[in-house]
């Protein structure tokens, strides 16, 4: 609700409409203060409605004023003393014109009311307070709101670079991934095509469904983790082929732990770690294993390959970089990332809590 009379109160007909129920609220108020003074009715009336439409006139005047001199962007010193000083201007105007406006009343229909019986510059001196409290309270309570509200839109606006900048790293990971890994894909395809034409056909089968997935996701920032994971049973597929034996790999992912969304391409350059700085690349064994679970309400995702961590390599280069940069964004304060080596495997475990952000 909160959010809702930000998002309307500076939207200049909301504003006016908000604005008008407002002073409509404080008039009732005044109204019946003034009944329990027993003047006379339509007296009372009179002067809440010459009241209430110059506050709500004359609070336009200070949005509009508070706008000009763009209080929130000055010291807060200087905006403290401004505000009380516009303030204290609008209640002494707003106060002058009512007691002319009353002092009009008394000669026309002459009462024995409370109003009588004070000086007029008493008068002018209690209202003045009065309305400076008035115009005080209201001038705080829309500062406050609209500061609220640009410092929304100040998040907003840097989620939503962080997001572009998000999806020009998707663009960079492909473009620096496909290209050299097409190149040993169709060179592998090529050297089976004269032995092993029934491997060489799959190995294009599986070459086209991965593309087929970074084609039919390359805008997209989420997908359900069955996606993810079946673009990586093509990738790896196409690898075996390549490496034969000395690639060992598994994905393990129950059914419901498969409809969780993640952010799409999460897992390639982690696979790509493996075999680049795993002993794949040097055509040694190698064992990969990619496994997702529930771990106390979170997403745990690890990829474990055969070798050693080296200093070099532990945490460094595009991918995990933009990995990393992802994940604070799809999941602010709700993650963690690690690059360890236990037993002979190095281990990249991402631990996700609740659904990503889809900004």
């Amino acid at each position: 609700m909160l959010q809702s009379l930000r998002q309307n109160l500076f939207h200049p007909p909301r504003f006016w409409r908000i604005n008008l129920i407002v002073w409509i609220a404080f008039g009732l108020i005044a109204f019946l203060i003034r009944s329990v003074m027993q003047e006379d009715f339509s007296r009372a009336l009179q002067i809440t409605l010459a009241t209430e439409l110059l506050g709500f006139f004359l609070s336009g005047v200070l949005r509009r004023m508070y706008r000009h001199l763009n209080l929130l962007q000055i010291r807060r010193s200087n905006f403290i003393v401004q505000t009380l000083i516009l303030t204290g201007l609008t209640a002494a105007f707003h106060s002058t014109i009512l007691q002319g406006i009353i002092s009009t009343l008394d000669l026309t229909w002459p009462t024995h009311g409370l109003g009588q019986t004070v000086p007029l510059w008493q008068r002018w001196i209690l209202f003045s307070v009065l309305m400076w409290f008035v115009y005080l309270s209201w001038s705080f309570a829309y500062l406050w709101l609209k500061a609220e509200l640009l410092l929304q839109n100040e998040k907003i606006e840097e989620l939503q670079a962080k997001s572009e900048v998000q999806k020009m790293e998707l663009q960079l990971i492909r473009f620096q991934l496909d290209p050299h890994f097409l190149f040993n894909s169709l060179n592998g395809i090529a050297a089976e095509i004269p032995a092993h034409p029934k491997i060489a056909s799959n190995m294009v089968d599986e070459l086209a469904t991965y593309l087929k997935y970074s084609l039919d996701h390359r805008h997209e920032l989420i997908t359900p983790l069955s996606v993810e994971l079946d673009a990586t049973a093509s990738y790896l597929k196409i690898q075996k082929a390549r490496f034969g034996s000395k690639l060992q790999s598994r994905i393990t992912a129950s059914a419901t732990t498969r409809k969780i969304l993640v952010p799409s391409f999460i897992l390639q350059p982690l696979v790509e770690n493996a075999f680049k700085y795993g002993p794949g690349k040097t055509f040694a064994r190698l064992t990969l294993l990619i496994t997702a679970q529930m771990k106390g309400g979170h997403l745990v995702l690890q990829v474990k390959n055969s070798g050693k961590l080296s200093s070099s390599h532990a945490g460094l280069g595009l991918g995990l970089d933009a990995v990393r940069r992802r994940l604070a964004v799809r999941y602010p304060h709700r993650h963690h990332f690690a690059l360890t080596e236990e037993k002979g495997f190095v281990l990249a475990t991402l631990n996700l809590q609740g659904e990503p952000c889809s900004v």
